[in-house]
C-alpha cells in the first residue's frame, strides 16, 4: 500500500483503532527519514496516546505530512534546478548525495526532530559504552548534545572533514550510529555546499538583493529586474558558482573568475553563522592564491577576509558606485 493509502486508514473514524494504529506504522515504514524508530518516537512524542486517542493518531501523522510535503517540495525544485542546469546524475557531489538522501528530517521542525534524535542516540551510544576509536568525531557529537542542540563553529570544518572521508571510503557502515549522528548535526547545522547554475539564478539575486539591501551608504544604480538580469546573464555565465542551501533554499553564494572572488553573500536571516566561511573554505580549495576587492565603508567584510587571512594589497575606488574600497589577497602557506 502507498503511503497515502496508510494515511487515509489513519483518519478513516469507520476503522477500529486498532487497525488505525497499525496503518499509521505502516506509513512510517514509508516515509522515515530519521530511520523508522527515530522518526515513530518523534512524531509520537507531539502527538500523545497514539496506541488509545484517535485525535493523537491524527495529529502524529499531520507531523509526519508536513516534513513529507518538504521533501517532496525540496525534490521538485531540485528536479527544476537541473532540468535548467541540464545536469547529469554525474554532476552530484558526494556530500549533495547525502544531504538529499541522507539522514535529515524535512520542514520547519527540522532542527527540533534531528537534535532531539540526536540526543536519544547519544544517550544509547554512551550506554553501551562503545570504544571511541572515530576520529574525534564523539567529542563533536557530546558537545553538540550538551550544548542542547547547537554545534561550535570550531567543529565545522573537522565535521565536514569527517563526513567526506567516512562517507567515502567506509560508507558510515563501519561507525554506526555515529556516522548517523554525525550526518544529523551536518544536516542540522551545516549548510550544504554545492555548485551553482542557472537554475539558481533567482535564489542568488534574492540573497544578492537582501545583502546588498544592508549596505546603506551603496547607491541604488540598478533596479531589481536589472540585478536579476545580471545575475542570470552575466555572473553565473561568466563564473564558477558556489551556493550554500539549507532546508532545499539558497542561502548564499560565491562568485569565482579566475583567481578572483567576485561576489561572496549570505542571506542576512544567516549571517554570522559560518556560511560565508564555508563559502570561502570552498572557494580555497585547490587554489594558490585568491584576489578581491571590498568596500572599505564595509568593515565588517573586512575583518571577517582578515581572519581568513588575507591582506591588503592597495586600495583605490575603481569601481561602478565611485566608493573606496581595497584589493586583498589570500596566498596559501
Amino acid at each position: 500500500m502507498s503511503f497515502g493509502t496508510e494515511a487515509r486508514r489513519v483518519r478513516d473514524t469507520a476503522l477500529p483503532h486498532r487497525r488505525r494504529y497499525g496503518a499509521l506504522r505502516s506509513a512510517v515504514s514509508r516515509y522515515k527519514p530519521l530511520g523508522f524508530l527515530a522518526t515513530w518516537s518523534y512524531i509520537t512524542s507531539h502527538a500523545g496516546d497514539v496506541r488509545r486517542d484517535e485525535r493523537a493518531l491524527v495529529r502524529a501523522l499531520e507531523v509526519l505530512e508536513a516534513s513529507r510535503t518538504a521533501w517532496h517540495a525540496e525534490l521538485a525544485a531540485f528536479a527544476r534546478r537541473r532540468a535548467i542546469d541540464k545536469r547529469r546524475r554525474r554532476d552530484v557531489t558526494v556530500e549533495e548525495g547525502r544531504y538529499r538522501h541522507g539522514w535529515r528530517w524535512h520542514g520547519p521542525d527540522a532542527h527540533d526532530a534531528m537534535a532531539r534524535t540526536v540526543a536519544a542516540l547519544w544517550r544509547q551510544h554512551e550506554a553501551a559504552h562503545v570504544p571511541e576509536a572515530d576520529g574525534g568525531i564523539a567529542e563533536i557529537i557530546r558537545g553538540y548534545v550538551e550544548r542542547g542542540g547547537r554545534l561550535d563553529p570550531a567543529w565545522a570544518p573537522p565535521l565536514r572533514r569527517w563526513l567526506a572521508d567516512r562517507h567515502r571510503l567506509l560508507d558510515g557502515l563501519a561507525y554506526g550510529d555515529l556516522h548517523k549522528m554525525a550526518e544529523l548535526i551536518a544536516h542540522d547545522a551545516l549548510a550544504l555546499i554545492r555548485p551553482g547554475g542557472l537554475g539558481d539564478a533567482e535564489e542568488i539575486a534574492r540573497v544578492f538583493l537582501a545583502a546588498r539591501a544592508q549596505m546603506t551608504y551603496l547607491p541604488r544604480l540598478h533596479t531589481d529586474e536589472e540585478t536579476r538580469w545580471w545575475i542570470r546573464e552575466v555572473v553565473i555565465p561568466g563564473s564558477r558558482v558556489w551556493v550554500a542551501e539549507r532546508e532545499g533554499r539558497v542561502i548564499g553564494f560565491a562568485a569565482l573568475r579566475g583567481s578572483w572572488l567576485d561576489h561572496l553573500y549570505v542571506a542576512p536571516a544567516s549571517q554570522a553563522a559560518g556560511v560565508g566561511t564555508a563559502l570561502l573554505d570552498r572557494a580555497k580549495r585547490g587554489r594558490r592564491s585568491l584576489d578581491l576587492h571590498v568596500f572599505q565603508h564595509n568593515t565588517g567584510a573586512w575583518r571577517f577576509y582578515e581572519r581568513h587571512g588575507f591582506t591588503l594589497v592597495s586600495t583605490g575606488d575603481d569601481n561602478e558606485e565611485g566608493l573606496p574600497d581595497a584589493h586583498l589577497r589570500w596566498a596559501r602557506p
